[in-house]
């Protein structure tokens, strides 16, 4: 096992939202089958401190999970130079593949249900029917179980970790193949024109639903409220706007960005150009948070509070227009830069 500051932190910071994960796991399945406003006053009291406090325990847990999807990637970045052979994470991922990608995969998507919870709570602490509170009270249940895989997963890879040689980006990327890994080793502009075809529509989708969500608060018209297809097939469009973007990254931008014509790798790319680094973090928060406004907007209870709550989704879908329109233009200038 390799020891330095960044892996004694995160093993303390797993930990500790281990234990949380198991707050969340063995509670919020035995009160949300007692939650019930028309319970005894004094029972139902009772059970209300119970939730706050282990509700104020949670938002402490999410958000310590959120700041550690970094700390992950730098602790990661840490143990390079203690690993013969690795020269970027791929190497570092490579000592325990089954593992490690899993992990690192996991820190890409669970922080979106982290920051649902979180924004979920914040709108539901804002109301005094508290219309979410029983769908806060579900989602402990499946995110403690996720926390807890994801920190066995962790822990599992942190103390498996032997410095041993490891075959690195140029062996698994710059070789030609013809398995599955050839889709992201293809120098090709495909993957980047799509993206930029589904960046001006997701553009375009958000700035619509802006304007939409603001003649709701006025006229009342809210044809989307409460319609799970429509979150699905948000989902499925954001997620695989996410796949292409990385893959967009990996296949074209990544060669012209570091000036390697035959070296195709993402890892190595965000950890020499800063601003692809800016750009990916830019992108990926802006579709989370349209993931999380389409998320919230589904739930059945939603229509009844648009009018007490629009405003803070006017807000969601603002952030998100902004720091997703921002990653594309830096990566754009960055483009025009490079190509001219």
């Amino acid at each position: 096992m390799i020891l330095n500051s960044y892996i004694i932190t995160y093993i303390i910071c797993s930990i500790m939202s281990l234990y949380i994960g198991c707050i969340a796991f063995f509670n919020g399945f035995y009160i949300l089958r007692r939650w019930n406003t028309g319970n005894n006053a004094e029972e139902q009291y009772a059970l209300e401190k119970k939730v706050y406090l282990i509700i104020t325990i949670l938002f402490i847990g999410f958000t310590l999970r959120i700041f550690m999807f970094p700390l992950w990637f730098l602790t990661l970045q840490s143990m390079i130079i203690s690993i013969p052979g690795a020269m970027c994470l791929v190497g570092v991922h490579n000592v325990n593949p089954h593992v490690s990608y899993i992990s690192s995969a996991l820190k890409l998507i669970l922080p979106s249900l982290y920051a649902y919870w979180l924004i979920l709570n914040f709108l539901d602490r804002k109301m005094e029917t508290q219309p979410f509170m029983k769908k806060k009270l579900w989602l402990l249940t499946p995110i403690g179980l996720l926390i807890l895989a994801e920190t066995v997963l962790d822990l599992t890879f942190l103390f498996s970790v032997p410095p041993r040689q490891v075959s690195c980006c140029t062996s698994l990327f710059d070789v030609p193949r013809d398995d599955i890994l050839q889709i992201a080793v293809e120098s090709t502009w495909r993957w980047v024109i799509i993206f930029y075809g589904m960046a001006v529509f997701i553009f375009c989708e958000i700035l619509y639903f802006i304007i939409a969500q603001k003649k709701s608060m006025i006229s009342c018209k809210n044809w989307w409220f409460g319609k799970n297809w429509l979150m699905i097939i948000q989902t499925i469009l954001i997620l695989f706007a996410m796949f292409v973007f990385v893959l967009g990254l990996q296949t074209k931008i990544a060669p012209l960005f570091m000036k390697l014509p035959f070296h195709q790798c993402i890892f190595c790319l965000c950890q020499t150009v800063w601003d692809a680094l800016l750009t990916f973090f830019m992108v990926f928060s802006g579709l989370f948070l349209l993931l999380i406004y389409f998320w919230i907007v589904a739930d059945n209870n939603y229509s009844a509070v648009n009018q007490k709550v629009g405003g803070a989704m006017i807000n969601i879908l603002t952030w998100s227009v902004c720091l997703f329109g921002g990653g594309i233009i830096i990566l754009s200038i960055h483009l025009i830069y490079i190509l001219t």
